[in-house]
């Protein structure tokens, strides 16, 4: 089983990646992992077995869920099913340029532990994920982005209110940020003599 890096590309002129399975497929993403952390929700569709770190989990529709930073995951769900799954990424340094204490996160977005004041943010958290669903899908200018941006920036807010718990001292790496600079460095190496492969080959061509 080979598990991949994901190097991840925000939605332009967007602090965080966006992501929609197609409704006319299965989902079935392999295993892999990010610096940042991931938001899920799944709208409508059947249940969705999501694997982190080996662990397996089934979400339903109605389910919002969080991978949390550094964690392998995986997700399959079968095909011929009306799906509507989407989520974003978020990288650690956004993250870190308006929430100091993000990279200790720890994010439990179990629905079935949630509390009474709990229940409301989780309520709230869904329908500030589908205002940015909509959202995303009209034709994007200033004010549109303004929209998506308010609706962000008030998902995470919920989630340092109400979803994050500080990691144990024992749990948090030491070398976590030396790490993903090195990551950066590799992939960006890794892009610019892709790029210039690519450009030899077609010059050879000519």
């Amino acid at each position: 089983m080979t598990i991949q890096y994901e190097n991840v590309q925000f939605t332009p002129r967007l602090p965080f990646k966006y992501y929609e399975h197609d409704a006319t497929k299965g989902v079935n993403v392999p295993p892999h992992w990010h610096h940042g952390i991931e938001i899920n929700y799944l709208v409508t569709g059947t249940a969705l077995k999501f694997v982190t770190d080996g662990v397996t989990k089934e979400y339903h529709p109605g389910d919002i869920w969080a991978i949390n930073h550094r964690v392998i995951h995986s997700i399959s769900g079968p095909s011929k099913v009306d799906w509507l799954e989407f989520g974003l990424i978020v990288d650690d340094s956004v993250l870190q340029s308006s929430l100091l204490s993000s990279p200790n996160w720890q994010i439990n977005l179990q629905n079935e532990n949630l509390s009474k004041s709990t229940t409301a943010a989780y309520e709230a958290l869904k329908k500030h994920f589908i205002a940015i669903h909509d959202l995303i899908h009209c034709q994007t200018n200033d004010v549109i982005r303004m929209k998506i941006l308010s609706h962000f920036f008030m998902v995470l807010a919920i989630l340092a209110e109400s979803f994050t718990t500080p990691m144990i001292e024992q749990d948090i790496n030491p070398n976590s940020l030396l790490v993903d600079t090195v990551m950066n460095v590799i992939n960006e190496d890794y892009s610019r003599h892709y790029d210039c492969f690519t450009i030899s080959c077609f010059i050879d061509n000519t």
